[in-house]
């Protein structure tokens, strides 16, 4: 005869050591993820607190490199905006020449001694002269707006390397009407558009030293 099994009895065996065994598994599944999360959490602030602080730098090194841009040439001839120093095409040059004039060879004399001295202080940078025009088509010695304002970045170039300004790093190169500053619909945006940008850029952008 079956024994009877005892009254209350819900189960033939024990389960509970098997039911701790896997509540506890599921509570050390939970700790390691919360871990893991808070783990992650912090190596993200501390990317993400690394990355403002190179903003910072960056909007600082920015500011430092435009104050002294600005003491580039005297106040009032030139534009200082982004880290560029803009020049109007009518202060240096006669419409449709790659000749400056009298004043501005003045202007860019004196913009390449002081020029001279802060590529010294900026071993790792380099100056682009960039030409720019407006989109009016160009008759004359030159076949287009891309040929005249080449040619005018060069002439400033050689003006500031014969004031001081090192060879190896200066960088003339010309935009034409690619890259306008304003619109070309009225005068006032067309003058604003033929004009000389100087601009520091780091040497490996440009070169391969």
């Amino acid at each position: 005869m079956r024994g009877r099994r005892p009254a209350g009895a819900l189960f033939p065996v024990n389960v509970w050591p098997a039911f701790v065994d896997a509540l506890t598994l599921v509570l050390a599944v939970f700790v390691v993820l919360v871990t893991v999360a808070f783990v992650a959490q912090n190596r993200l602030i501390a990317r993400l607190r690394v990355r403002e602080q190179e903003l910072s730098t960056l909007r600082d090194e920015k500011a430092r490199i435009e104050r002294r841009l600005r003491a580039l040439a005297p106040r009032g001839t030139l534009d200082v905006e982004d880290g560029k120093v803009i020049l109007q095409g009518e202060v240096l040059f006669d419409s449709g020449s790659d000749a400056l004039t009298p004043a501005g060879e003045r202007l860019m004399s004196e913009m390449g001694r002081n020029l001279g001295g802060l590529l010294a202080a900026e071993a790792d940078q380099m100056v682009l002269i960039g030409g720019h025009t407006d989109d009016r088509p160009i008759h004359g010695r030159f076949a287009s707006n891309w040929e005249l304002s080449t040619a005018r970045a060069l002439a400033v170039s050689r003006v500031l390397i014969r004031a001081g300004a090192p060879p190896a790093r200066v960088v003339p190169s010309g935009f034409g009407a690619e890259h306008p500053r304003a619109s070309n619909a009225d005068e006032q945006g067309r003058a604003q558009n033929r004009r000389i940008e100087v601009l520091l850029v780091p040497i490996h952008a440009v070169s391969s030293r």
